[in-house]
């Protein structure tokens, strides 16, 4: 239901579960190890506080507008060094020219640096989008943490 706010958690380098088809307690046991259980669920937000689970409501704000409460109300901050796989929320690793090469099948025009998904394989550079992303990025933490990102 919050892919949108799972993707960009994941983007700004934090290891994000997403729950598309899971039952509640599945959710509030995954989110009482040490997680913060997001949703617009207020039945499930009373029941995991009674658990002791640390619950975030985003009910009745848009999906932008919840990952911008999300960020200030927790302080988040870009994580570059901690990039995740926006597909399945892996860890990405640094991978050279060559290698990005043989999975692509091409190398992006002025592209040198890579990431490879440990779980899935999914490869990333950043394209023309990264633009999109750092100014995204940007709105979201100000530039307390993003510093780095235009440089590409």
């Amino acid at each position: 239901m919050h892919g949108y706010i799972a993707r960009w958690l994941r983007i700004m380098g934090y290891d994000t579960i997403y729950l598309k088809n899971m039952d509640d307690h599945e959710a509030i046991r995954l989110a009482s190890e040490g997680r913060v259980l997001v949703t617009s669920d207020t039945e499930l937000a009373r029941y995991a506080e009674t658990r002791g689970v640390r619950v975030f409501v985003i009910k009745g704000w848009s999906e932008q507008e919840a990952l911008e409460m999300l960020v200030k109300r927790f302080n988040l901050a870009f994580r570059e060094d901690f990039f995740r796989c926006t597909v399945c929320n892996g860890e990405l690793e640094a991978i050279g020219l060559e290698e990005a090469n043989s999975i692509l099948g091409f190398t992006p025009k002025g592209v040198n640096a890579f990431w490879k998904c440990r779980e899935c394989g999914k490869v990333y550079w950043k394209g023309s989008h990264w633009r999109n992303i750092s100014h995204q990025i940007s709105r979201l933490v100000g530039n307390k943490s993003a510093g780095k990102l235009f440089n590409t």
